[in-house]
């Protein structure tokens, strides 16, 4: 096996030798080793190669991939199945293709070494295959192919022996797999390879003029490609190699030859699959050649010969004619100029990329003559590159009538984009000179370019308008050609033709050296161009635009700031549908520029675009998906402050109603983006009221949108409180305001925040100091005190005469809303109002009475308990109007009485009752006097603490309004002195202490003079204090009353059978045990 690392030196035939001897003789003459612009050069021959029909071909039938380097030796069982396979294969059992297969599957599953016997067999079967000249199918020969590039996995050695021994007997066009077979290796193993390279190589140049079909030829160019395609791999990564180093030198010496046989023999085929072949091995080939000084000017003719330019600039190089080889060569790159390229979208933009950098990045004039190059050297090569300039505008053009699509022409400008905001201006001026010529070829063609230029106009403009001020005064004038050809064909794509004077406009003035007249300049020509601009593409212009304003440049930062703020104020009006895109733009250019000097221009520029549209601006910013974070309450906060504010509060406002008048409604798609928007402003919302109300400058104008502003927060706090605020046991009220403040435990939803500070706005400081004390924000967002804490609020509000009409007449809406939250929260507001209405508004408060009244019948027990509240405070607030519905009130909170399933309905009539007695006394109520007080007995020991609070506060009341009952509660009282003795140590305080001042008040209705003086004398005694004390009096004065409790006691049921509350029951026993020794005359309970 033959494997040097060493690269054997080869003489050229007479005539390629002949003309490189030439060519050195002539490079060593102008060029000097190391210049990079040789480099450049040559990466545009090698584009150019593979801008023809370059297409990614598989390294392996089915893209599967090879495994290098060595594995230990198999078990038996991969041993075994490869055995009995290579048996198949010589005996010609069965489908060799298929054995093939499954041969390959055995070695790429396991253990792919074998015993050398297997091994030799397997490789002379495979081989014998690949070069049958008949009986073998191309599917027989390309498993066969396959299983020696498997096989080169863990025996790389003995397959390569194996293929070279091939190339040196070729002969006939059944060597084509061998090729093939050569062409996998390199693809699979590349590293592997390159100790071999050069015998291949050579081997190659043997065989090259005994190739006749064209079969053979696209094999050999696939040799070339990936085996060179492995010696660049080798460039970049040549030190992971455990061979010595190769140099570059070594390689383009057998490279060369290669290359310059099939330039002159191969490149005019006429197939076109062979035209792709040859192609793909020349570019592969000037990628090695690259890399080695000698051979880069060769390449570098060829590539003036594809340009057609060559012949203008022949002084330059040499003298001498040329010779037929470089002839030949012309006339090959002539014909690559002509082929139309089959390229795919990637393929085509990075040929075109690797083009504008080879021939835009071309050192400068100034750069040369440092370099020291003579006057009339540097005037040769810079008319060459100016041709070279012409030449990628000619192919920029024929990819664009390759494929006329908007996508090809986005490809191009997106590469000159690049080259556009370059950091050196010499760079920048030849790319607006090529944009230029491309522009005006589409102006030119503009039938077949179909106008595709004009698609991008906002774009282009975008990026062309701040060049205006290009410091090259060049570049400036080409700047305003390249926007002169988009007006030009702006024009006809709106069928009419430029005002006179409009396009010469786009050139005057650019040749200012100043820099405030060509911004002024810029400024007119912005005007100009904004008279053609198309509203659906503000967009794409902003995007571009705004891009600028990072540049570090500040000739081209201030244009950009020229170029935006004129479009604003000139096309603002017209660009209603593209507000969200641009300010989608807007707020992204934000997110990056936290720091940037130009980021209050962006500010500003939302502003602008609010003074024309400011409700497409706030729905645009309603969506934003992060509510809270500094680019957005900026944004708000720069509406809020400015004359636009009261206009954005207004229709924030009007959003906030909307959001409350939606209901669900059929499930579409569509629905489902309406609620995901709604969901979105719901967090939005109230975030921006909160900032546009805090920075609102007249106060007046957010109390006059209270009206509106309260119903709306409030019912959101309400929905967003769900189901459960429905289902929630509410408290029962014992008081004007809670006894004790809450704490602010949790955050508080969005809402309420938005509304303590709308209010903030509306009253002073100690209410809200006293709501925030009260817990009212606390309960509004507590499904189980969301009532209480809408009747804190709306007392507040009453003391402060922020109820109007409006308010009022917006909650009555929510009466009868299909929202049972929203008909609580207006159940519990109007409930609270009834305690002192507005006098303007008691008229209207006589249908709420009636809507009271049937709301105490609702399904929904927390509504029922408000309603029962809210007729109980309308005997303090509208005495009136409840004594013309005094039967139908009476009747309703008896009825509640009898609600045994909702316990704080019952507690909260007998609550309202109380109002109702100590108005009308026992004469004005009649015979529901008594109805009423022995309802009220039988909750004194009732098991929820609310229903004995109420009725002892209940029982309270009718003891001091029964003057004219007097003897018909004094039965009463001596029913029920035993449960009022009893709970003066009621579990809970509240009881206990409204107990106290029931006992009180029902003193003088106990026949026992002593107990009645005990009892009104007992300030300063404790509850147990006061209990003993009556006792005493009992055992002295009244031994039956202590039997009385001696038998409840034994049965713990009162007289007329209810049973006593639990805690009751051990008072009792507490009691009686401190008063055995009082008197012996009774014996101890059972």
């Amino acid at each position: 096996m033959v494997g040097s690392n060493v690269l054997v030196p080869v003489s050229l035939p007479g005539p390629v030798a002949h003309s490189f001897r030439r060519r050195k003789t002539w490079r060593d003459q102008s060029v000097r080793p190391g210049n990079p612009a040789v480099m450049r050069r040559l990466r545009v021959l090698e584009g150019c190669c593979l801008c023809v029909g370059l297409q990614s071909r598989p390294t392996h039938p089915g893209g599967r991939s090879r495994v290098t380097g060595s594995v230990p030796a198999a078990g038996p069982t991969v041993a075994a199945v490869v055995t009995c396979l290579l048996e198949r294969l010589q005996d010609n059992e069965g489908d060799r293709v298929q054995t093939y297969r499954q041969l390959e599957s055995a070695l790429q599953g396991g253990d792919g070494r074998l015993q050398s016997g297997v091994l030799n067999r397997l490789i002379a079967e495979a081989s014998g295959d690949i070069r049958a000249a008949q009986g073998v199918t191309d599917d027989v020969r390309t498993a066969a192919s396959d299983i020696l590039v498997a096989l080169a996995g863990s025996h790389f050695h003995f397959v390569m022996s194996e293929l070279q021994g091939h190339l040196k007997v070729m002969g006939g066009s059944s060597e084509e797999f061998v090729f093939v077979t050569l062409g996998k290796l390199a693809s699979s193993y590349a590293l592997r390879c390159i100790p071999f390279a050069g015998m291949t190589l050579l081997a190659l140049r043997a065989v090259l003029s005994q190739v006749g079909s064209g079969r053979v030829r696209r094999a050999v160019c696939g040799v070339l490609e990936h085996w060179l395609k492995g010696v660049k791999t080798y460039f970049r990564s040549w030190d992971k190699c455990p061979f010595p180093r190769i140099g570059e030198a070594q390689f383009c010496e057998h490279v060369y030859p290669l290359y310059c046989y099939v330039v002159q023999n191969w490149l005019g085929c006429e197939e076109e699959e062979d035209k792709q072949a040859v192609l793909r091995a020349v570019a592969a080939m000037i990628g090695v050649l690259l890399h080695e000084e000698q051979h880069r000017e060769y390449a570098w003719d060829q590539l003036v010969l594809y340009q057609d330019t060559f012949w203008a600039t022949k002084d330059w190089t040499m003298e001498e004619p040329w010779d037929s080889t470089v002839s030949q060569v012309s006339l090959g790159l002539v014909q690559l100029r002509k082929l139309k390229p089959s390229l795919s979208r990637e393929e085509s933009c990075n040929l075109l990329a690797e083009c504008c950098h080879t021939i835009l990045s071309f050192p400068s004039k100034e750069e040369m003559e440092g370099r020291g190059k003579t006057a009339r050297q540097t005037r040769n090569i810079q008319t060459l590159h100016m041709l070279c300039l012409e030449g990628l505008g000619r192919i920029i053009v024929a990819l664009l009538e390759a494929e006329v699509t908007s996508t090809c022409f986005e490809d191009v400008v997106h590469v000159l984009q690049c080259w556009l905001a370059s950091a050196k201006a010499w760079e920048r001026e030849r790319a607006l000179q090529v944009c230029a010529q491309l522009l005006g070829d589409c102006e030119e063609r503009f039938e077949v370019m179909r106008g595709c230029a004009c698609k991008q106009f906002g774009f282009l403009v975008g990026l062309l308008g701040p060049l205006t001020t290009e410091s090259l005064a060049a570049s400036r004038r080409w700047a305003g050609v390249c926007l002169g050809h988009l007006l030009q064909m702006q024009a006809k794509t709106r069928n009419v033709a430029p005002e006179a004077g409009d396009v010469a406009c786009l050139r005057k003035g650019l040749d200012a050296t100043d820099d405030v007249p060509l911004l002024e300049t810029s400024y007119e020509i912005a005007k100009t161009v904004c008279k053609y601009f198309p509203p659906a593409q503000a967009a794409d212009f902003m995007s571009t635009i705004t891009e600028s304003l990072k540049c570090t440049r500040d000739e081209r930062a201030w244009a950009a700031e020229v170029w935006m703020t004129t479009f604003l104020e000139e096309c603002g009006q017209l660009i209603y549908q593209e507000v969200p895109e641009v300010l989608h733009v807007l707020y992204s250019r934000l997110q990056t520029m936290q720091e940037n000097t130009h980021r209050p221009l962006l500010l500003l520029a939302v502003y602008v675009l609010a003074c024309f549209h400011h409700e497409p601006v706030v729905d645009s910013l309603l969506q934003k998906r992060l509510p809270l974070d500094r680019d957005a309450m900026e944004l708000w906060s720069i509406l809020g402050r400015s004359s636009l504010g009261v206009q954005v509060l207004k229709y924030l406002t009007q959003k906030l109603e909307a959001a409350g008048e939606n209901s669900p409604g059929p499930h579409s798609a569509a629905h489902e983006l309406d609620h995901s928007q709604a969901a979105l402003e719901s967090l939005t919302l109230p975030r921006a009221i909160s900032e546009v109300v805090f920075l609102l400058p007249a106060k007046e104008r957010v109390q006059r949108l209270l009206p509106r502003l309260l119903p709306g927060l409030l019912g959101e706090i309400s929905k967003a409180l769900g189901e459960g605020m429905l289902l929630a046991p509410l408290r029962c009220q014992r008081g004007l305001f809670f006894s004790a403040s809450r704490s602010e435990d949790k955050p508080r939803s969005p809402y309420c925040e938005a509304l303590e500070l709308v209010l903030s706005r509306c009253m002073e400081k100690r209410w809200l100091l006293l709501l925030w004390r009260q817990g009212a924000w606390a309960s509004l967002k507590n499904p189980q005190a969301h009532a209480d804490g809408v009747c804190l609020l709306t007392s507040v509000l009453l003391r402060n005469q922020l109820v109007t009409r409006g308010v009022i007449w917006a909650l009555s809406q929510w009466l009868n809303s299909p929202s049972g939250n929203l008909q609580l929260t207006a159940t519990a507001f109007f409930a609270e109002l009834m305690k002192d209405p507005p006098v303007m508004e008691k008229k209207f408060l006589e249908s709420v009475l009636g809507v009271l009244v049937e709301k105490s019948q609702h399904g929904i027990g927390a509504v029922r308990q408000m309603a029962v509240r809210g007729l109980g405070n309308a005997v303090r607030g509208a005495p009136k109007e409840v004594h013309k519905h005094k039967a139908a009130i009476l009747e309703v909170l008896q009825r509640g009485l009898e609600n045994t399933t909702c316990p704080v309905v019952a507690a909260e009539s007998m609550l309202a009752l109380a109002e109702v007695v100590r108005k009308l006394k026992a004469e004005g109520l009649g015979s529901a006097f008594k109805d009423i007080a022995r309802s009220t007995k039988r909750f004194l020991e009732a098991e929820p603490d609310v229903l004995r609070f109420s009725a002892f506060s209940l029982y309270a009341v009718l003891a001091s309004s029964a003057s004219g009952k007097r003897s018909f509660f004094t039965r009463e009282v001596w029913e029920t002195w035993v449960s009022l003795l009893l709970h003066l140590r009621d579990p809970d305080p509240e009881v206990s202490n409204v107990c106290r001042t029931t006992l009180y008040v029902c003193a003088p209705f106990l026949v026992l003079e002593r107990v009645q003086q005990t009892i009104v004398t007992s300030i300063g005694l404790s509850a147990a204090q006061l209990q003993y004390e009556v006792c005493h009096c009992m055992v002295r004065d009244a031994p039956a009353m202590l039997e009385k409790l001696h038998s409840i006691a034994r049965s713990r049921r009162l007289e007329n059978g209810q049973a006593l509350h639990p805690a009751a029951v051990a008072v009792l026993g507490d009691i009686l045990e401190k008063t055995r020794g009082l008197s012996g005359s009774w014996q101890q309970p059972e």
